[in-house]
């Protein structure tokens, strides 16, 4: 189990850091969010920001076992 939380967090931080690093190809490829616009400061491109630090963030919490009372109800 152990193994399987530390893979999931290696995946989620390669996709954070995607994510992190090619926003403008992302941005191009998927378009602005005319609501990220109106409403996020930065717009589109840092709403994907926000979004990949929240999917590294949830990997770390996994791996950490802050997630379990989420993923694994019932189970100590």
């Amino acid at each position: 189990m152990v193994f399987v939380k530390i893979i999931v967090f290696v995946i989620s931080l390669a996709l954070g850091l995607f994510f992190l690093i090619k926003t403008e190809p992302i941005v191009r490829f998927v378009g602005k969010a005319e609501w990220a616009e109106r409403a996020v400061p930065g717009g589109t491109y840092t709403l994907w920001k926000i979004i990949a630090l929240i999917v590294i963030i949830l990997g770390f919490l996994f791996m950490m076992g802050g997630l379990d009372w989420l993923i694994f109800p019932g189970q100590k």
